[in-house]
């Protein structure tokens, strides 16, 4: 799957959704590319008790529970079809599941294709050797 089409899926499964008082989803889409070549998709939900997880988590759940913890590569949109970053929660988190992972590549800029490593996102992890 191109970035394009990466890009495209994200875009798709946004679905912005105010459920009830107290819980909102879908604002923002993250699409997972795992080392095993398959396609990973999440959305965010928002608790308004402060709970909840971020679009890259919840894509990251669905590739974890497949039994893939590398990724290849990611593309975040939030509702508005922006490219967005991770925070710095998923990008501890990402970083984490695997020491493969702060090679993934996260799409910034769709018309040139730009990317950008997460290791570039989070360049002094706590658990850095010294």
């Amino acid at each position: 799957m191109t970035y394009k089409e990466m890009y495209a899926l994200a875009v798709k499964n946004l679905a912005p959704k105010e459920h009830h008082a107290g819980f909102s989803s879908g604002a923002v889409s993250a699409v997972l590319e795992g080392a095993n070549g398959k396609y990973y998709c999440g959305v965010n939900i928002d608790l308004y008790c402060g709970l909840g997880f971020c679009a890259e988590r919840s894509a990251a759940a669905a590739m974890v529970t497949d039994g893939e913890t590398v990724i290849r590569r990611v593309v975040c949109v939030g509702e508005d079809g922006a490219l967005m970053t991770p925070c710095g929660a998923c990008r501890e988190f990402l970083s984490l599941l695997s020491p493969e992972n702060e090679n993934a590549e996260f799409l910034v800029d769709a018309a040139g294709e730009k990317t950008v490593k997460l290791r570039e996102f989070l360049p002094h992890p706590w658990n850095e050797e010294k």
